[in-house]
């Protein structure tokens, strides 16, 4: 039914249309729909896992407040994965051997960059973090890991259209 073809919308309710703004409230995400997912984020077989599954709730949590159902609809689930494992995988990054000291903290914090170049013969590696600086504007930190490029890309189709606040 077109807005055109209701007699019944309020001035309201078109305005509302056409805000492309969404609201309302997730169905329920839980780790084990994640872990499904993505299983490498999950207890090994003797039940160990890469990263604690506090953490793994926490970034749970941060997705359900970041990625509406209302909005992704079909995508909701695949998006809710892709940027759990996005930041799980910025975590895993940046963690530290608790006995690597200062050093080993400071080493697990820092930017990645792209590798441009290597070498062999008296080691060495080239970083390119230009793409970081010169996009903290865009999609900066989502370039990061291959979930974060997913979950850009879909996010550019699924928040195209205009948006009216009244």
């Amino acid at each position: 039914m077109s807005i055109a073809n209701d007699g019944n919308m309020s001035a309201a309710g078109i305005i509302g249309i056409a805000s492309n703004v969404r609201t309302g409230t997730n169905p329920p995400f839980t780790y084990n729909d994640f872990t499904t997912m993505y299983p490498q984020f999950g207890p090994d077989a003797n039940g160990k896992t890469v990263i604690p599954q506090e953490i793994v709730q926490m970034y749970i949590d941060l997705a359900n407040a970041c990625i509406l159902e209302a909005r992704w609809n079909a995508y909701w689930k695949v998006a809710m994965g892709w940027f759990i494992a996005h930041f799980l995988t910025l975590y895993a990054q940046g963690t530290a051997d608790p006995n690597s000291g200062a050093a080993g903290v400071l080493k697990a914090g820092e930017s990645r960059g792209l590798i441009t170049s290597k070498s062999v013969g008296d080691v060495s590696v080239s970083r390119d973090y230009s793409f970081l600086a010169n996009d903290l504007d865009g999609w900066a930190a989502w370039k990061l890991t291959t979930f974060g490029q997913q979950l850009a890309t879909i996010g550019k189709i699924v928040g195209k259209g205009g948006m009216y606040v009244y």
